[in-house]
């Protein structure tokens, strides 16, 4: 029986968002040390061929295996796309949840990066504006860690997260457009007839002006109380009304640092608040 080594190359992809897989274990039966694929889901591995046609076996946390036979041949190119398995992911999700529920950063973190990108495209094509997306995604985040003990294990925690994220940026937009009516332009009825908004004046009187001001030197306290790297933060962020991108300038760090720390200090500021009066 004739025994010959056969090179294989190829490269390795998610099929649903195209991009290369790092770390893919391709092997066979008598190699089961196998290879794994490169950062850019390259993989070259060299098998033993005989009489019979050789199968190899690609697998990856996450995703469904894929066993690939090989016929013999001088070189062997091979474009393989994986597919992610749902309920495994479903399965780490709730393990997660668990975990958060039990005071895990880490959890929080994790699922975190899973998802943040998903929510924020979604609600960037709602809103159209790059950085109340990203308020809002961090808000959504927010909301739904606060409410993780109300989540319920028989749904999927993607749908659960991204219906608190939609209902916030619905809120958001209605509020905004209730914000930006301009009392200048005339409201067209039905019937055609123009009408000028009469708008009463909602300025505020002595006493709301006060009050405003006691909540403005308040929240200025309880920022004190975070640590120097979130109180700024916190300050450039909603005091000084700087982007994303003007902060992670401003303090020399990527973006990227800049919005999870943003998120840490929002979080920590909220958990200062529950023990402060009710503003």
């Amino acid at each position: 029986m004739e025994v010959r080594q056969l090179k294989i190359k190829g490269f390795v992809k998610d099929a649903k968002t195209g991009q290369p897989l790092k770390g893919v274990k391709v092997s066979t039966t008598s190699n089961l040390q196998g290879k794994y694929s490169t950062n850019k889901g390259r993989f070259t591995i060299s098998i033993e061929v005989s009489n019979n046609i050789p199968t190899l076996k690609f697998t990856h946390p996450g995703y469904k295996p894929i066993n690939k036979k090989i016929v013999p041949a001088s070189s062997v190119e091979l474009d393989i796309t994986m597919v992610k398995n749902k309920a495994d992911k479903e399965l780490a999700d709730n393990e997660l949840i668990q975990k958060a529920l039990k005071g895990s950063q880490f959890a929080f973190s994790k699922l975190m990066k899973r998802y943040k990108d998903s929510v924020y495209y979604v609600i960037l094509k709602m809103v159209g504006n790059a950085d109340d997306a990203e308020d809002l995604t961090i808000e959504a985040f927010g909301k739904a860690f606060n409410k993780l003990d109300k989540f319920s294990p028989e749904f999927a925690f993607s749908t659960w997260l991204f219906r608190i994220a939609i209902n916030n940026a619905i809120d958001f937009m209605r509020k905004k457009r209730l914000e930006t009516l301009s009392i200048d332009q005339p409201i067209s009825t039905e019937g055609g007839e123009s009408i000028n908004p009469d708008i009463t004046d909602d300025s505020l009187d002595p006493e709301e002006s006060y009050i405003r001001e006691q909540r403005r030197v308040l929240m200025r306290e309880i920022t004190e109380k975070l640590s120097p790297k979130y109180r700024t933060l916190i300050e450039l962020r909603f005091f000084e009304e700087l982007s994303y991108i003007e902060i992670a300038e401003k303090m020399n760090l990527p973006i990227g640092t800049v919005k999870a720390q943003l998120f840490r200090a929002k979080q920590l500021l909220h958990n200062v608040l529950k023990t402060s009066i009710n503003l």
